[in-house]
């Protein structure tokens, strides 16, 4: 990350009319958010070391469990990454390179600190969902509803030392159907879309209302655990804007492709630095 590099980043920010950030887990990890910290999993999860587990990217997609024991993971798990997060050092000083510039966010993270830190809630697109609903887990409808009631109950009923839900009634299930929820977040196919569909309409008008003046891409974060969300939408984006400008900041996959690396900046290190310098 070297002086030029950055006074070249500064340049390209400085000449855009608008900005596209791309997003990925990079982005929540440099911000405090990290599902391979170890020393965090030890701290706040406690009962889940004592059975084996080291990191919170291990209970992703995790099945071995009771209803009990997962309400109860996820009652710490939405308390930390979610309700107690608030306003972010990271992203306030993201939303301060970015200025008054016009801006759309595409984000794989569905922990909400961009609109809880300044950006437009409407002018933010989140395929993988978010913390804050809850769906049924079959789904036996499209609805999705918010989640904090149903995570009022689950904190009541947590255990405080062995983190499992005491009471079967504070578990969620389907208003509709009665039957098991889970978080409205993209784990298979039972994933429900139509919350994002409308974030996805105003994404393209945006794009489509930008064709015509300097574009800035600005991926931050975006690896290989989810390329299709983040990380090839803003190359074929950058593809199809031959004037448009390109930056990727990535702590180990800085990578461009060729056809649009003369107009492209690859950063390969920390986000977080990055925009300290940058500012």
């Amino acid at each position: 990350m070297t002086p030029e590099m950055i006074s070249n980043c500064q340049r390209l920010l400085s000449e855009c009319d608008a900005v596209l950030i791309g997003a990925g887990a990079g982005l929540t990890a440099a911000a405090g958010i990290d599902y391979t910290d170890r020393e965090k999993f030890a701290e706040i999860f406690p009962a889940w070391v004592k059975k084996g587990f080291s990191m919170q990217y291990q209970l992703m997609g995790y099945t071995g469990w009771s209803q009990a024991e997962q309400w109860g993971y996820y009652a710490v798990h939405l308390d930390y990454v979610y309700f107690r997060q608030t306003a972010n050092p990271l992203y306030r000083k993201l939303r301060q390179v970015i200025g008054p510039k016009d801006c759309f966010i595409i984000t794989s993270n569905v922990d909400e600190h961009f609109h809880k830190n300044g950006f437009d809630k409407n002018k933010i697109y989140t395929p993988q969902g978010s913390y804050g609903k809850i769906q049924c887990s079959r789904p036996c409808t499209d609805a999705v509803w918010d989640i904090r009631p149903y995570f009022e109950r689950l904190q009541r009923s947590l255990h405080p030392t062995e983190q499992y839900i005491t009471d079967k009634n504070a578990i969620p299930k389907c208003r509709n159907c009665g039957g098991n929820m889970f978080i409205n977040v993209r784990i298979d196919d039972t994933f429900i879309e139509r919350p994002y569909e409308i974030g996805q309409e105003r994404l393209l008008a945006w794009l489509d209302r930008v064709k015509d003046r300097k574009l800035l891409l600005l991926e931050l974060g975006a690896g290989y655990s989810t390329p299709v969300v983040v990380r090839m939408p803003m190359e074929r984006i950058a593809l199809s804007h031959p004037d448009a400008a390109f930056i990727r900041i990535n702590k180990e996959h800085a990578g461009i492709p060729r056809a649009m690396a003369h107009r492209s900046l690859s950063v390969e290190g920390d986000i977080s630095q990055f925009i300290d310098a940058i500012l």
